[in-house]
């Protein structure tokens, strides 16, 4: 691992954020939810790498990643928020053709809300390493 392997994690959280924005704007509710929840996942993956030189264990639930890269305690309840929009939690309990439905706008608007703000307390740990 290195610090090249982190900017490249950290880039696909950037890139799942733009696809959560325009998701959002076409009415892809869960979409939005799903992207946001790997987005934030890759945040903390990021961070993890650079102070561990390696990935993560994870097993879908973003608090323990959180808590590994010492997340504060605003962002654990952010990472607590987005933890059941991964499709393996939420597509067990919802029909795919029905998950945009499902998930209201003011929802997915808070999601991307909690997204961002895991990405804006990881950025400084990967881009000034």
């Amino acid at each position: 691992m290195s610090y090249d392997e982190a900017l490249g994690v950290w880039a696909e959280a950037a890139q799942d954020m733009v696809s959560a924005g325009l998701a959002l704007a076409t009415g892809m509710h869960y979409n939005t939810a799903d992207l946001c929840n790997q987005a934030a996942e890759k945040a903390l993956q990021a961070v993890y790498i650079l102070k561990h030189d390696a990935r993560a264990p994870y097993n879908h639930d973003l608090r323990p990643l959180g808590e590994l890269v010492g997340a504060p305690p605003d962002i654990l309840t952010d990472l607590d928020t987005l933890t059941p929009y991964h499709p393996s939690a939420f597509l067990e309990q919802v029909a795919p053709d029905a998950a945009d439905d499902a998930i209201s706008a003011e929802t997915a608007n808070d999601l991307l809300r909690r997204a961002r703000g895991v990405l804006r307390w990881a950025r400084p740990f990967v881009l000034t390493p």
